[in-house]
């Protein structure tokens, strides 16, 4: 069943509120979350402004699963949109983003749709990642990084920050089907999970995973890890530290993967993607320790 679309601009308007709020709880965090939270007001304006841009032409694509292109009037419909974020880019994003943004501007327009439609496919994504791409530093905007991976990082910040949106927007429209078994990837677009989530069930939780593209959210089993699989209570282990309350690293032994899993239970008021992004001591812990984060957020922490 789908939902109402007013309810994803509430939920845009949850996540600035929550950035805003852990800006100023998380000294360490300020800049990205601050950040953060005017790009969620860019991109809502942009959801906002989907329905009436695209109209009934891409009717077709609302089933369980992402289209694995885009076609040219959903391109089209992109592209009206890509000017105007490289423009907010460069008034609001650090000096290497605002640099990056002010030298794409000046490419071929045709780079852009090529851009778009490169980081749409999924497998591209995840090879970037598995090459070891989007292994950046925890919790920076890519602003000191070496030259070339640090143009790889702003290129696929560009083309997610853009194209999210609209995922969200068709899984969002999509009639899921109920999944026959629990998948450690998103039932709809196919991408690894950001974030885990605890949610309040009977006398405990329930553990589910947000996708790191369309952040869908879907049941997972309680003690597995998302990245291979491993069940065994000996190779699942959780860190958890006193400055984070709400957010716990569960990390596998077997594969030495780790996902940051936000418990609810804890406060209901907590964002996943948010509370996430803003966990960025833990990242940089868990990446000492020598374990690799299964999916980057946007920010590549």
């Amino acid at each position: 069943m789908t939902k109402p679309l007013g309810d994803l601009s509430r939920k845009w308007d949850q996540r600035i509120e929550r950035a805003r709020a852990l800006a100023g709880q998380y000294p360490f965090a300020t800049e990205v979350l601050t950040f953060y939270a005017k790009l969620a007001a860019f991109q809502q304006g942009f959801y906002s402004r989907l329905p009436s841009t695209l109209g009934s032409t891409n009717a077709g694509a609302f089933s369980g699963q992402l289209p694995p292109e885009l076609n040219p009037p959903e391109i089209k419909a992109l592209m009206a949109r890509f000017r105007p974020f490289l423009s907010f880019l460069g008034r609001e994003g650090p000096s290497a983003m605002a640099g990056f943004a002010a030298r794409l501007e000046k490419s071929d327009p045709a780079d852009w749709a090529q851009l778009l439609k490169q980081f749409w496919r999924r497998n591209e994504r995840d090879r970037k990642v598995q090459d070891g791409v989007d292994q950046g530093p925890g919790g920076r905007l890519r602003s000191d990084a070496g030259e070339e991976s640090s143009d790889e990082g702003l290129r696929r910040f560009t083309a997610l920050a853009v194209l999210q949106p609209y995922a969200e927007y068709l899984a969002l429209r999509a009639d899921l089907p109920a999944p026959d078994v629990r998948r450690p990837v998103c039932p709809f677009c196919g991408s690894r999970p950001l974030a885990g989530v605890l949610r309040p069930e009977g006398e405990g939780a329930k553990r589910s995973l947000v996708c790191s593209f369309c952040f869908t959210e879907w049941d997972y089993l309680r003690i597995a890890c998302p990245a291979c699989e491993e069940s065994r209570d000996e190779k699942m282990c959780v860190y958890t530290a006193a400055k984070f309350e709400l957010v716990r690293v569960e990390a596998c032994e077997t594969c030495k993967t780790y996902i940051k899993t936000i418990d609810l239970t804890k406060n209901g008021l907590a964002i996943p993607e948010v509370d996430e992004l803003a966990a960025i001591p833990l990242t940089l812990w868990a990446d000492d320790q020598g374990y690799m984060k299964i999916s980057r957020n946007i920010f590549n922490s």
